[in-house]
């Protein structure tokens, strides 16, 4: 899915990773010689705040991710894999990570359920998992929108997202024009869809799968639980 965007994925990533650094560190202290995956470690960037806890594994289906990933922080575990594969890891983690939208990737509720549980797995008794997903309202807000532009020296992208036949998915088409040092452009495109679901039934899931939801919060305001008129939620689970 990536295979064009690690080429720009670092330098168009708008997104808050201080806050994420800020939650790992209210979750786990001072606490150290743990085991943690990092799920959909993407290009590696929050890989060095997490080896400060102990020995990480970074996970990712795209092997380009993780090149970039393994290039930053060498001393990681890698692993090319789906999400829903992580039993084949073999390993029980104190801390479990999946940040900015991986589970949006997911195919359907099915897919959604069965990497909650493969999550629930393969935590130990007290481990926790924290992640994020886009709600409902963000999603109908790609829809509606349709179309995001940015532009610099370097790098342009045109984003054109589509509605689909199923609820609360949108799909999205990128074309990236990236300087190259003859001055010309190269052009990129890349496709992918992102599905979510209405947020009580993801309550439901998480409980009946056997978590204890410790908090969630809206947008990394932690005082918002109003994910009605958020773009983004983030779970705080515990085994």
């Amino acid at each position: 899915m990536y295979e064009n965007l690690s080429i720009v994925y670092d330098k168009l990533m708008d997104v808050d990773y201080d806050a994420y650094k800020n939650i790992i560190s209210q979750e786990l202290g001072d606490r150290k010689d743990l085991l943690v995956l990092d799920l959909g470690c993407g290009s590696g960037t929050m890989l060095p705040t997490l080896t400060k806890y102990g020995q990480v594994f970074a996970v990712d289906n795209s092997e380009q991710m993780l090149a970039l990933a393994s290039r930053k922080v060498p001393e990681c575990n890698y692993f090319a894999m789906d999400l829903l594969e992580i039993s084949n890891l073999s390993y029980e983690f104190d801390f479990v990570l999946s940040a900015f939208d991986v589970f949006n990737y997911l195919e359907d509720f099915e897919d959604f359920n069965e990497g909650l549980k493969g999550v629930y797995d393969s935590l130990k008794v007290g481990g926790k998992f924290v992640f994020d997903l886009h709600t409902p309202k963000k999603i109908r807000d790609m829809i509606n929108n349709q179309v995001f532009g940015y532009e610099d020296e370097e790098i342009s992208y045109l984003w054109f997202t589509y509605e689909t036949d199923r609820e609360l998915e949108v799909e999205s088409e990128l074309s990236f024009f990236v300087k190259e040092g003859s001055g010309l452009y190269r052009k990129l495109e890349q496709f992918h869809s992102q599905r979510t679901y209405e947020v009580n039934a993801i309550f439901d899931s998480i409980k009946s799968i056997g978590f204890k939801i410790n908090d969630y919060f809206c947008d990394f305001n932690k005082n918002n639980k109003d994910f009605d008129s958020s773009d983004r939620i983030i779970f705080i689970l515990e085994k």
